[in-house]
């Protein structure tokens, strides 16, 4: 009788609990050569063409918000900068794929201009890339020539 008692007390507990939405944290979406793509080996560098560390969040295939990293004791976090409702359009052109670079997921309870989101569970080294809805490699983000670029860990 005891467990059952637990089970509905805690069945009761998780309808109170509300869960926010999440979100994919990405660099801007990068055009890449599909060749390039597909020969990506280990030890491979991308370059990505930025020179400073700008982050969307996506739901699925919507850009819903800019973020750009704010000074907050000692550390860095992000800020939401802009509201947008963009939805990505695959490229018709065989030679170029979309490429999406992501770092996971987080949660928000409200995007609003101004608030922080907590990514402190992430590992903004770690960097997943992912074309046409496939993760096709992992890796880590470097600096070559004051340029972000991902040095490729795992290939798919």
């Amino acid at each position: 009788m005891k467990h059952e008692t637990q089970a509905l007390r805690l069945a009761k507990m998780m309808q109170k609990h509300i869960t926010y939405p999440t979100y994919d944290l990405n660099l801007p979406l990068v055009m890449v050569r599909s060749s390039k793509l597909k020969n990506l080996s280990l030890n491979d560098i991308l370059l990505t063409g930025f020179d400073r560390l700008e982050l969307l969040l996506m739901n699925g295939e919507t850009i819903c918000a800019k973020i750009r990293l704010k000074p907050m004791h000692n550390t860095y976090g992000p800020e939401i900068v802009h509201i947008v409702e963009d939805t990505i359009k695959q490229p018709d052109s065989k030679k170029y794929k979309m490429l999406k670079i992501s770092f996971g997921t987080v949660q928000s309870k409200a995007l609003e201009i101004g608030s922080t989101i907590d990514i402190t569970h992430l590992d903004l080294e770690k960097v997943t890339l992912v074309s046409e809805g496939k993760m096709i490699a992992e890796g880590s983000l470097v600096n070559v020539d004051e340029e972000i670029a991902i040095q490729i860990k795992k290939v798919n």
